[in-house]
């Protein structure tokens, strides 16, 4: 059974025979266990990720071409996989949050806003006014796509000058 190649299995798991597919389990695991935990250094991440790897390839296998490779297939799924993996660890402040939740009012400081540039300071201005990102936008004839990523990029400007005191 061992003699059987990649494209034999395949084409053997596609003809229904999905026993088949353990054997490219066992051939590929280790080479993609060694290769995530390289990049992870965490066992139980690692080890959820290589069965997500399998798993993806397992759902794409019916419109896999069994003419190419396994190898660069799965480690393409490998990059998407570490690409959702740490795209959901990524830090990020949502739009509606306050200015720095993380941090006392108290111990926000008026040096803080001193970071901003005048057009930040003027749209902080605003919001602390009450006004709307639509009605902020308007103000500084700016579109309102663009007010949002002023705010969101102030915040993140204040939150870590925030951090870095403590």
């Amino acid at each position: 059974m061992t003699e059987l190649s990649d494209k034999d299995i395949v084409k053997k798991i596609k003809n229904g025979e999905i026993d088949y597919y353990s054997y490219i389990v066992k051939k590929y695991t280790t080479l993609i266990y060694q290769y995530i935990k390289r990049k992870l250094f965490k066992k139980e991440e690692t080890d959820d990720l290589v069965q997500n790897v399998f798993i993806s390839f397992y759902k794409a296998l019916e419109k896999f071409d069994e003419k190419k490779p396994i190898k660069p297939y799965l480690f393409q799924i490998v990059q998407n996989e570490l690409k959702m993996f740490f795209r959901s660890y990524k830090k990020s402040l949502p739009l509606d949050e306050k200015i720095v939740s993380d941090v006392k009012q108290e111990e926000l400081k008026i040096e803080d806003f001193k970071l901003l540039n005048i057009q930040e300071r003027q749209i902080f201005k605003h919001i602390s006014d009450g006004y709307s990102y639509e009605e902020i936008a308007k103000f500084v004839k700016r579109p309102l796509n663009t007010i949002k990523s002023i705010v969101r990029r102030s915040r993140l400007k204040i939150k870590l000058a925030c951090a870095s005191k403590k």
